[in-house]
């Protein structure tokens, strides 16, 4: 023979194995190219029923009787619940397509410890993650400042995910935090108690009435909507500093409420005090006044 009739065997053998390999029958009567036909209607009505499931789960999470879950711990559970299963489906798809699974197995465990050396953060998020929804300590909305070896982080709490919490600044900006850092953080929720108290400081000279500042201060808010009809309003001298006297504000407002009232507020004691004839010292005065002595 010669070579080229070598090399046209060679290739007539190479698709036999092929044809054989995709449409022999196996011991149950089903050729390979069935069994690929098979896992993949089996990965096709997973997605559908999987899909179908969370949408359930979202629906049931949402009704009103019963105790109420948190929008962290429905996203959470939800996104286990759907690895879990994609899990199971692929341990199936893997039997349909008649890989052996022990061999398999072995390689698995080596790559797992491999992994959870490498991995050790992330699994630690993963974990971090189940106990943070589980105490509700932080949900979803809650307004919170984390303060950890790598700084401060305030915002509103988006989501959180099997290995990071997202929160949304005021500035619009989005900042992730590893929820291993999260535990190990100090966090302040400005919103957990459904309530949350302004302080609002202002300065005004010794010459001015005191008396009639604070009425003042108690006037711009007394028609407020957004107090919270059970919480203490008042208006004291906070503290005689050395050339002001401090008046301090304070009032009980709705957490989404508070920026909106104090950021408010500044302009209406400036408007006011001004009108009333009430001088609030600026830098200038101070200075002049060290110079006079």
């Amino acid at each position: 023979m010669t070579t080229a009739d070598y090399a046209y065997q060679g290739w007539v053998d190479f698709w036999q194995r092929f044809a054989d390999f995709f449409w022999k029958p196996d011991d149950h009567g089903l050729n390979y190219l069935s069994r690929i036909a098979i896992a993949l209607a089996i990965i096709i009505v997973a997605w559908l029923l999987i899909k179908l499931l969370a949408l359930i789960l979202r629906k049931a999470f949402k009704v009103k009787k019963g105790p109420q879950v948190d929008a962290s711990a429905k996203y959470f559970a939800i996104q286990i619940i759907k690895f879990i299963l994609w899990l199971c489906v692929g341990f199936v798809v893997a039997s349909v397509l008649k890989f052996d699974l022990t061999g398999v197995a072995g390689i698995t465990s080596a790559i797992t410890v491999a992994l959870g050396l490498a991995l050790q953060d992330l699994i630690g998020s993963f974990f971090s993650g189940i106990l943070i929804v589980h105490q509700k300590s932080i949900r979803t909305g809650d307004y919170i400042l984390v303060k950890n070896a790598y700084g401060e982080s305030e915002g509103v709490v988006d989501k959180i995910h099997f290995f990071f919490t997202y929160l949304k600044t005021t500035q619009g900006q989005t900042v992730i935090i590893p929820n291993r850092n999260m535990t190990g953080a100090v966090i302040t929720n400005f919103t957990l108690l459904g309530r949350r108290r302004i302080d609002y400081n202002v300065g005004v000279s010794y010459d001015a009435d005191v008396i009639k500042a604070k009425e003042i201060l108690l006037s711009l808010i007394k028609d407020e909507e957004c107090l919270l009809p059970n919480g203490a309003v008042e208006a004291y001298v906070e503290s005689l500093g050395p050339y002001y006297v401090n008046l301090r504000l304070r009032c009980w407002v709705k957490p989404e409420n508070y920026w909106k009232l104090y950021n408010q507020l500044s302009e209406r004691v400036l408007l006011a005090f001004r009108e009333a004839g009430i001088t609030i010292p600026s830098s200038t005065d101070y200075t002049v006044k060290k110079i006079a002595e």
